[in-house]
């Protein structure tokens, strides 16, 4: 499916007059940096804007403009899903979603399902805000509000400009924010350098867990509700673990499952060289990029890990498919 033209979309957005942004459930820095930069630019512009994000971690408040998180009064005539593969994924926004006269889904995960009136979708780009920052860019003024908002999406979303979807355009991008003025090693310190003592102590609970499968060719972590209160944290401090997973040598998948209710789980992946993750969650009905994605399972969580070594030992080989 072809993606519609930006400047159809910019007439869209340019048109409407109350604007109500969200990104996916459980938001993400790509997520919050996208609609935090969006709805900027967009009250910038006069627009009524109202951004619907979940709560999120307490690292993101050094984003400005957060006055602009807050419920809708009113229906939109424009609603602009951001970073959001799927309708399921708007969580309670969808709702509002519905009610919208039109609506517009910009993402960068190659699963999207081209919801919406209108549709962007590249799955090559690092991340949403590097494609917000191409909707911006020559028609609204990109601030140090808004460029920190982009810059922070696109770090979180690259792993620091360490993964295999940061391109040349990425740095460029980043390149033309930093010119800004915007205090760019405070951001990276903020979301790589520091933390807090319970997200700490989860990180630690996380690793105790830790087990290798297939031949040390996978590795898992889990984290039961219990875990996290014990450590006296949240779901919003788990971001960083799998991805410290992955870093362990040999490793083909990395996963990391965490219990959301007795009956829910949320399973994240991360891939080496030769693995596709997205194909795996896809399973499960969840998706996202090659070598990062996850999906959410309803069993109780040892059942849900089982489900999944299952799905990695049929995808490299080690078993055959039931």
């Amino acid at each position: 499916m072809q993606n519609h033209k930006k400047q159809e979309i910019l007439e869209q957005i340019a048109k409407a007059n109350v604007i109500h942004i969200a990104g996916h459930t459980n938001p993400d820095g790509d997520a919050i940096g996208a609609c935090l930069a969006f709805g900027t630019a967009l009250e910038q512009a006069g627009k009524q804007v109202y951004v619907i994000l979940e709560p999120y971690a307490a690292k993101y408040s050094i984003l400005p403009n957060q006055h602009l998180v807050r419920q809708p009064k009113e229906k939109a005539d424009l609603f602009l899903a951001l970073d959001c593969g799927d309708f399921e994924r708007l969580g309670e926004a969808g709702q509002w979603f519905e009610k919208a006269d039109k609506t517009i889904n910009i993402d960068h995960h190659g699963s999207n399902t081209r919801y919406g009136d209108f549709w962007f979708v590249d799955g090559a780009a690092s991340s949403t805000c590097e494609l917000v920052y191409d909707f911006l860019e020559g028609t609204y003024p990109i601030d140090t509000a808004i460029a920190a908002a982009l810059y922070t999406g696109i770090l979180y979303d690259t792993g620091a400009f360490r993964h295999t979807s940061t391109a040349p355009k990425t740095m460029r991008i980043a390149a033309a924010l930093m010119e800004t003025g915007i205090d760019f090693t405070k951001i990276y310190h903020r979301f790589f350098d520091s933390r807090s003592f319970s997200e700490l102590k989860l990180m630690g609970q996380a690793l105790q867990n830790a087990k290798l499968y297939l031949g040390g060719t996978v590795i898992c972590a889990t984290i039961t509700a219990a875990e996290i209160a014990a450590c006296h944290g949240s779901s919003k401090e788990l971001d960083a673990i799998v991805n410290y997973l992955k870093g362990v040598e040999g490793i083909q998948i990395a996963c990391f499952l965490y219990e959301k209710t007795e009956t829910d789980v949320k399973a994240s992946f991360r891939a080496g060289e030769e693995q596709d993750v997205c194909v795996l969650a896809q399973k499960f009905g969840g998706g996202g990029h090659v070598k990062a994605a996850g999906c959410t399972i309803t069993a109780p969580l040892e059942q849900a890990k089982e489900m999944i070594l299952d799905a990695i030992a049929v995808q490299i080989g080690q078993k055959e498919q039931a």
